[in-house]
C-alpha cells in the first residue's frame, strides 16, 4: 500500500511538472532517486553528412535549467535558474526564438550524481534543445556520455573545470583560469612592475594546487622570480608538524626575503584569514589571487585588504551600458545583485537563442554546429567566441581591491567588454 502512494505522489509530482513548466519558479521538486541506465546512442554523429542529420527528430521549443535547488549547493542551482529565466522571457516578451516562444523547464539535482542523471533523462524525453547546467560537479560530469549519445548540449554556465573534453555536446561558457591567470600576471609584472612573489597553497584545495601550477608556469614565461613557497595542509593530518598547518606560522616565513606581492589560491574565507595574519605580523606587502576572494568575509577586511589584486568573470559594478541595465533588471526582478553564476547563466541562454536562431534546424547536429559557430557574442560577462574545444574563449576582469566614495570593494581596472 505503502508503494502504490509512492507511485501516486510521484505521478503528481510528475503531472505537476508538466503543468509548471513554463513557470520555473513554481516548478515543484522532482524526485530524483535511483541512478538513469546509460541511454542508446541514436546516431553515429561523427561520421554523418547532411542527408543523415536531416533524419535526425527535431528537437521542441524548450530549453532547459539543470542544477541543485535543495541542499548546501542550493544557490547554484537558483543562481543558474534565475539568470536563465530572466533570459527566457526577455527573449519571449519580444516574440520568442524564430517568431516562436519557448518554455523553460528546471529539474533539482538536490546536489546528486542520481539527481543529475535522472534530470538528464527527463529532458531527453522532453525532447529539449538544450540544457543550462549550474556549477556543480554532479550537473558538470554525472551524465556527459548520456548526453553525448542522445546529442543533447548542456552548456555549463560556471564550472570551473574543463568540459571541451568530455564530449561534441558539452560546452562551457566560464573564463577559462590559466587565461585569466596569464593576464594578471602580465598586468601585475607590467604595470605594478612587481617581479618577486611568494605563492601560497592551501593543500586540502585540489583546485587552489591547479591554480598555484597555472601561476607558477606563467611567472616563467614572464621572466619573474618566485622566492618562496609556502603550504597549508590540514590540522587532521597526524602526521604534518605543526607549523604545516599553521597560517601564523607560515605567514612569519614571509619576514625573510620578503616578496613584492603574495599569490594566494585557495578560497577567500582562507584568504581573510590569511591576510589578517599578515597584517598582524607587520607584512604589508598587497596579495594576488582569483575570484574567489571576492567574498563578503574578505571585503570585510577592509583597509587590511587594500591593493589585493585578482582576475574575474563579471564586475557587478561595470559602466558598460549592456551589464549595467542587466544588473538593474535583475535587482528589480529578484530585489538583489546579480551573481557571477547568474550572470553567466544570462549569457548561456542567451548563446543558445542566438545558436537556434541561427541554425537551419532544431535537429541536434544543426544546433550544435550553429552553437560551436558563435563569434564574438557580446555577453554581460564579456565577448565570448566557442573554441574548436567548446570552452569560450573570453578576456578577463582585473579588479583592484580599494576605497571608492568612503566603500571598500573589488573595482575593475580593466574591462573585456
Amino acid at each position: 500500500m505503502a508503494g502504490a502512494n509512492v507511485s501516486e505522489n510521484r505521478l503528481k509530482r510528475e503531472e505537476q511538472f508538466q503543468k509548471d513548466v513554463k513557470n520555473p519558479r513554481n516548478t515543484p521538486v522532482v524526485q530524483s532517486g535511483a541512478t538513469v541506465e546509460k541511454a542508446a546512442p541514436q546516431y553515429d554523429f561523427e561520421k554523418k553528412n547532411e542527408a543523415d542529420v536531416r533524419r535526425e527528430p527535431e528537437r521542441k521549443t524548450k530549453i532547459a535549467v539543470l542544477g541543485p535547488f535543495t541542499g548546501e549547493l542550493d544557490f547554484y542551482g537558483k543562481d543558474a535558474s534565475d539568470g536563465a529565466e530572466m533570459a527566457s522571457d526577455e527573449i519571449n516578451d519580444r516574440g520568442g526564438i524564430k517568431k516562436q516562444k519557448y518554455d523553460l523547464l528546471v529539474y533539482d539535482t538536490k546536489g546528486s550524481m542520481d539527481g543529475a542523471r535522472a534530470g538528464v533523462k527527463k529532458f531527453i524525453d522532453e525532447k529539449v534543445a538544450a540544457i543550462v547546467g549550474a556549477a556543480t560537479g554532479e550537473v558538470s560530469f554525472s551524465a556527459t556520455k548520456t548526453l553525448n549519445d542522445n546529442q543533447l548540449i548542456l552548456v555549463s554556465a560556471g564550472s570551473r573545470r574543463r568540459l571541451g573534453d568530455s564530449g561534441p555536446y558539452n560546452f562551457r561558457v566560464t573564463l577559462d583560469d590559466n587565461h585569466g591567470i596569464k593576464r594578471l600576471v602580465e598586468y601585475v609584472v607590467k604595470e605594478k612592475k612587481w617581479r618577486n612573489f611568494a605563492l601560497f597553497t592551501s593543500l586540502v584545495n585540489d583546485f587552489s594546487i591547479k591554480l598555484t601550477a597555472a601561476f607558477k608556469g606563467e611567472i616563467e614565461k614572464q621572466k619573474a622570480n618566485v622566492a618562496q613557497e609556502l603550504y597549508l595542509w590540514s590540522a587532521q593530518m597526524s602526521n604534518m608538524q605543526k607549523e604545516e598547518t599553521s597560517i601564523p606560522a607560515q605567514i612569519s616565513k614571509l619576514k625573510t626575503n620578503t616578496p613584492d606581492a603574495l599569490i594566494y589560491t585557495g578560497d577567500g574565507k582562507e584568504g581573510a584569514e590569511l591576510v589578517s595574519e599578515m597584517r598582524k605580523q607587520g607584512i604589508n606587502i598587497p596579495v594576488i589571487g582569483c575570484e574567489d576572494l571576492m567574498v563578503p568575509e574578505f571585503v570585510s577586511l577592509g583597509k587590511a585588504a587594500e591593493g589585493t589584486v585578482v582576475y574575474g568573470g563579471f564586475n557587478v559594478n561595470s559602466s558598460d551600458p549592456r551589464v549595467r541595465k542587466f544588473v538593474a533588471d535583475y535587482k528589480k526582478r529578484y530585489n538583489r545583485p546579480p551573481t557571477r553564476l547568474s550572470a553567466l547563466a544570462y549569457d548561456a541562454y542567451y548563446m543558445v537563442a542566438e545558436a537556434i536562431e541561427k541554425a537551419p534546424s532544431l535537429r541536434p547536429t544543426h544546433l550544435r554546429d550553429s552553437l560551436m559557430a558563435i563569434k564574438d557574442f557580446h555577453g554581460v560577462t564579456g565577448v565570448i567566441t566557442v573554441g574548436p574545444n567548446r570552452e569560450a574563449v573570453k578576456e578577463p576582469f582585473i579588479f583592484e581591491f580599494a576605497k571608492k566614495d568612503s566603500k571598500y570593494d573589488f573595482y575593475s581596472t580593466r574591462e573585456p567588454l
